[in-house]
């Protein structure tokens, strides 16, 4: 594993697991990676004053990370605001994938 591992920084470095370790190796795979979670908590309020929303939902559709019933939730919501928050709300729930998908969807356009 040292000579797998010896080119990696050290922050993404594999450590032995823990219990903590394991409760979020299991979280990654049904649901979005913690630093993932981090990265749109921190970007938050930025995100929910500048997403435009109707182009992104429809990549997140193609690539199946919301569904039909869920653009719909979102695009119920009273205001651009409202709907993004509520995009923001359900994007770590939506699994390993959802994140880089909801990237590439913005660098998309």
């Amino acid at each position: 594993m040292a000579a797998a591992s010896a080119g990696r920084p050290a922050a993404l470095q594999r450590k032995a697991p823990t219990a903590a370790g394991r409760g979020r190796r299991i979280l990654g795979v049904c649901g979005m990676h913690p630093d993932h979670q981090e990265a749109l908590k921190k970007n938050r309020v930025v995100l929910a004053k500048q997403l435009l929303l109707s182009e992104l939902l429809e990549h997140l559709l193609e690539k199946d990370i919301i569904t039909l019933e869920m653009r719909e939730h979102i695009q119920a919501k009273v205001g651009g605001f409202s709907q993004n928050v509520e995009l923001l709300n359900l994007l770590p729930k939506r699994g390993p994938q959802a994140f880089d998908a909801f990237c590439e969807a913005l660098h998309s356009r």
